[in-house]
């Protein structure tokens, strides 16, 4: 199965992956699935991915130089001082009024530079947007590992130095003025390209935000920033992961895949609750874990060797190199899939289905992955440290267009991309 092939079935859902890949236009959207848990969230960083904002902000210190006041003129009266430019005959008139004989009395002419007009009142509240984004509602520490967000590293001091510390923008006091559509449709058509490109960004991330419900305009931003898995392995998991979801409910729940949990969505029926990770140790309630400390109350020769072979390695490294390792732990899991299943009215978990995913034709490979699922299935443990009962674990093993004779055994299930029917997997929780 070609790249472009599992892109097209999995795009609508894909949408949620937030790690690493390649920002692009995504063509095969059609109709997104938009129940996410975060979609505030998403459209956030999807707007940020926009090249028009980032190359706003790129230029933002060389724009900034048309920075546009007004000027206005008042008149007052000073006794004993002058301010500004003698108004000469209104000083006379004043000084008629108030006192002939006083020659200290002037009437002046002030010009008072004005900061809040229209199209300075809209740049800020754009940068104010931004800032908001960058420092308050998302955390975008995680996704700043990420090749495609990586210049908002630079970008982000950028925004900050203008926001709070830019001594123009400094003196639009934007906070006592609300920014209306109206100002922002005047603002579009201002003839310097810094107010109008400013204009512009802050009226789509408006309709963007405004326009959750209206799936043609979000569908438009995701489709010009879908962010495309880098490995083709990954790509793969997704695939599967997203087929188990398509399969099951309809009303699944998506969540971002940012790395933080990677619980990819839930979703419950009337008896249960189910929980879908992808590379993931999933939630609390599970733990693919174990000490050197648990291993080492056995007495097997090869379990006592192999724990002396760890520390005599240790001690090596740590004269040889100056370096060490940890020798805590001796084996710990990440499955590629895992669905955990509760029971709806007390909240017990009640079934774990372990997913291991393969991108090969080969026989052998396959072979591999079942051998580190049934290591998964064995090994896993509940929070309090205990196996599971076999009777609550099901394994299933993806893989890639591989024959395969009998796909149900000993509580295993394999699912190849060889057993299609039409344009549907037979794949199900």
């Amino acid at each position: 199965m070609k790249r472009t092939e599992i892109i097209e079935e999995v795009s609508d859902f894909l949408l949620i992956y937030l790690k690493a890949g390649r920002v692009g236009l995504n063509s095969f959207i059609k109709k997104a699935n938009l129940n996410i848990s975060q979609l505030d969230h998403m459209l956030m960083i999807h707007y940020l991915l926009r090249s028009d904002v980032k190359k706003f902000v790129r230029e933002l210190p060389v724009l900034i130089r048309r920075f546009k006041t007004s000027t206005k003129v008042t008149n007052e009266t000073y006794i004993g001082e002058v301010r500004g430019q003698i108004n000469w005959s209104n000083t006379i008139k004043e000084r008629l009024r108030i006192n002939h004989r006083d020659r200290t009395i002037f009437s002046c002419n002030e010009s008072i530079r004005n900061y809040d007009i229209t199209e300075n009142l809209v740049l800020k509240e754009l940068l104010f947007t931004l800032y908001q984004i960058l420092f308050i509602k998302i955390d975008t520490s995680r996704i700043e590992n990420y090749e495609y967000f990586s210049e908002w590293l630079q970008l982000k001091g950028v925004v900050d130095d203008m926001y709070r510390k830019n001594i123009y923008l400094s003196k639009v006091q934007s906070g006592e003025t609300k920014v209306t559509e109206r100002m922002i449709q005047k603002t579009l058509t201002h003839r310097h390209s810094l107010y109008r490109q400013a204009a512009q960004l802050l009226l789509d991330y408006r309709e963007i935000m405004k326009a959750k419900l209206d799936k043609d305009v979000l569908e438009e931003l995701i489709r010009e920033t879908f962010i495309f898995p880098e490995k083709e392995d990954v790509l793969f998991e997704l695939y599967w992961t997203i087929q188990l979801i398509k399969n099951s409910t309809e009303n699944a729940q998506l969540q971002l895949i940012d790395g933080r949990n990677n619980q990819v969505a839930n979703w419950d029926d009337h008896v249960h609750e189910y929980h879908i990770y992808h590379d993931s140790t999933g939630s609390s309630n599970l733990s693919f874990y174990i000490s050197t400390e648990e291993v080492g109350k056995h007495e097997h020769p090869f379990i006592r060797k192999k724990l002396t072979s760890m520390n005599r390695a240790l001690q090596i490294a740590e004269t040889s190199f100056l370096g060490h390792f940890d020798t805590t732990t001796y084996w710990r899991g990440r499955p590629d899939i895992i669905v955990e299943v509760y029971t709806k009215e007390t909240g017990d978990l009640k079934k774990v289905i372990i997913g291991e995913v393969k991108d090969t034709k080969r026989t052998e490979y396959a072979i591999t992955g079942l051998r580190e699922l049934m290591d998964y299935m064995e090994l896993v443990k509940d929070k309090n440290g205990n196996y599971l009962d076999e009777e609550m674990i099901e394994g299933r093993l993806f893989i890639g267009e591989i024959e395969v004779t009998d796909s149900m055994n000993d509580h295993v299930k394999i699912h190849s991309l060889l057993k299609r029917d039409g344009q549907s997997l037979n794949v199900t929780l």
